[in-house]
């Protein structure tokens, strides 16, 4: 009989650590979706960062000839990239940017080939501006506006679709200090001529985060919580655009 019990027993802890197993799984799963690393886009700075600031302002152009090889097999990388899903309303802008990346890269090689020095100085010059566009793209103008991103993504991917509500609830909560932290960052030089746009976007983006705390709070029906996450997100799509 005691022999029978602990059976049992065991058979429960390892159904429960089984479970709990799968939970964790589970979460490993949606967590490595936020992971927003594009290892390519490093690689072609390695190539672009000696060209733009050794062989550009030294005109020296037996170090360009030397980085055709790893211009064109670090574009070739990139044109096969595909976007890490935190980045997937940006496909259209990166497809842009990186069809601009190899129109570059080809005036490059040409350029060489007829050793063109002007046309050498120029295809880097237009090189460089074009890896910039692509970085970008991927990098948030603030690392407040980065962290916000992500939470949001969370919520408006994850946690809303697959009815994950124990997670949605924090989420909502969570948003609201990240909103006023990003209402409250500082914004580069390159992009102090926004800063009037940003003050009110940012604002508006607040606002309509402690809108949908409210309805989460009050125990609003999950089509009016969804319609305040799509307002959310209206609003941080608004406010990206100014940096588009």
């Amino acid at each position: 009989m005691k022999n029978l019990i602990l059976i049992l027993i065991l058979t429960v802890a390892f159904n429960f650590s089984n479970i709990f197993s799968q939970q964790e799984d589970s979460i490993d799963v949606m967590d490595t979706t936020i992971d927003s690393s594009i290892p390519e886009l490093s690689a072609l700075h390695d190539v672009i960062h000696p060209m733009w600031h050794e062989a550009y302002p030294n005109k020296d152009f037996k170090m360009f000839n030397h980085l055709l090889p790893l211009v064109h097999t670090s574009v070739e990388k990139i044109y096969s990239v595909q976007l890490p899903p935190l980045y997937s309303e940006k496909q259209n802008q990166w497809k842009k940017g990186v069809e601009a990346l190899r129109n570059a890269e080809i005036k490059y090689n040409h350029a060489i080939e007829e050793n063109d020095e002007d046309k050498i100085l120029e295809a880097a010059g237009e090189l460089h501006t074009n890896y910039e566009y692509l970085v970008r793209i991927v990098t948030p103008v603030t690392k407040e506006i980065g962290e916000f991103h992500k939470m949001l993504f969370k919520i408006y991917n994850q946690y809303l679709p697959n009815d994950d509500y124990d997670r949605l609830n924090k989420a909502i909560d969570d948003l609201v200090p990240l909103a006023d932290k990003l209402m409250n960052s500082s914004l580069p030089g390159w992009a102090s001529d926004k800063k009037d746009d940003f003050t009110l976007y940012a604002d508006e983006l607040y606002l309509s985060t402690l809108d949908l705390r409210s309805l989460k709070n009050s125990n609003a029906d999950l089509d009016k919580i969804g319609k305040g996450i799509e307002r959310v997100h209206t609003n941080f799509q608004k406010l990206e655009s100014l940096f588009e």
